[in-house]
């Protein structure tokens, strides 16, 4: 059974950011964008039921020197936490779906927010 958000401890350097099923984001910012680098349009997307090895993973992921940021839902939806971590390229994105597809303990997928932004309805002020 999945740890519950109010028990979960994120790993260090994650800051609660937006909301997501009634929870909150926690976000870490990596290296490429602490030297200003730009993130790539397509972000690798995990699903798992298990809170504390998706934070985990997200923690290795933002120690990356390519990694831009990464974030997961502190609160489930129907028992699944959904991550994204965020790279300086769309190969480096590629090559990392291809190593984690293979992990038991997750769903991997990779978002093309230059395709879906066409779908998605305005956001406020904008």
């Amino acid at each position: 059974m999945s740890e519950h958000a109010n028990d979960h401890q994120p790993p260090e350097g994650f800051e609660p950011w937006g909301r997501y099923a009634g929870g909150v984001f926690m976000l870490r910012y990596g290296q490429a964008r602490e030297r200003g680098d730009k993130k790539c349009n397509k972000k690798l997307c995990v699903v798992a039921t298990d809170l504390p090895y998706l934070a985990e993973l997200m923690h290795r992921l933002s120690e990356r020197d390519d990694c831009f940021a990464v974030k997961y839902s502190s609160s489930p939806k129907d028992g699944m936490y959904l991550g994204r971590c965020f790279l300086t390229t769309s190969e480096a994105i590629g090559q990392l779906t291809n190593e984690l597809k293979g992990d038991g303990k997750l769903m991997v997928t990779v978002q093309d927010d230059d395709f879906f932004n066409t779908f998605r309805e305005p956001s406020p002020g904008s």
